[in-house]
């Protein structure tokens, strides 16, 4: 019966040092791309079950000469080309995660934290002749584009700056794969949402309807989903891992 009782507790024992787990005794680093660019992460274990990430993901794209449209003068029947000389979009974004395995050693998670970074789209624009313009009407005229109005600048340029919502983004997702590989490199797939929020746009040559445009023209659109709805954006996300201890 002693020998039993022994053995038991030294199972039980042994069951109880395996489940204990300190945490950040196990690193990891990587590669990552997504819908919000390329970046780099590293990952720790905080227990058995939740694992922590922490990364910077990033993406940009310049255009020169992206456009042409014709904008009416307002109060008058007449028309004047506008340009879009440079256009860029650009996405940074640090990121902070916790990932929970339900089970211990499964490769299944539930996503949560938040991404951070101001992503935000630019153009400048220029209409040709326009300060010769002004000269023969003795005052600067203001344009109209649909339904947006705006005055350039006295040398005809003027500029818009789109903010793609929050600076601070939370987001929810599942995974497949591990944050931390078991072996020595590990590929983890994920899918989630992120609470991007309203766009914001700002240019001193719109007026105050004109920096509505955005939210207006969604609901205009009459779209099935709300307003609310459009301000989650879908996150897909794929890592390659490399285990450092």
């Amino acid at each position: 019966m002693k020998k039993i009782s022994t053995l038991l507790l030294w199972v039980l024992s042994l069951f109880t040092l395996q489940a204990q787990e300190k945490p950040f005794t196990q690193w990891a680093a990587g590669i990552n791309g997504g819908l919000y660019g390329a970046g780099i992460q590293g990952a720790t274990n905080l227990s058995p079950h939740f694992k922590l990430r922490a990364g910077f993901d990033y993406f940009a794209l310049n255009r020169q000469d992206v456009a042409t449209f014709e904008a009416e003068m307002e109060d008058y029947d007449q028309t004047v080309e506008a340009e879009i000389t440079k256009a860029s979009v650009t996405f940074p974004n640090c990121k902070v995660m916790i990932d929970y395995y339900p089970m211990r050693n499964g490769i299944f998670s539930l996503t949560a934290g938040f991404y951070t970074g101001t992503n935000r789209a630019e153009a400048d624009g220029m209409i040709p002749g326009y300060e010769e313009l002004t000269q023969e009407m003795g005052e600067k005229p203001t344009l109209e584009y649909e339904d947006i109005v705006f005055e350039p600048y006295d040398d005809g340029s003027f500029d818009a700056l789109l903010k793609m919502g929050n600076s601070l983004k939370p987001y929810l997702g599942i995974g497949l794969g591990r944050s931390i590989p078991k072996n020595r490199v590990g590929v983890r797939f994920e899918l989630g949402l992120v609470y991007q929020g309203k766009y914001k746009l700002e240019s001193d040559n719109l007026n105050e309807a004109g920096r509505d445009w955005v939210n207006r023209m969604a609901d205009e659109l009459e779209l099935p989903v709300s307003q609310e709805t459009l301000n989650w954006w879908p996150m897909l996300n794929l890592s390659v891992s490399y285990r450092i201890r």
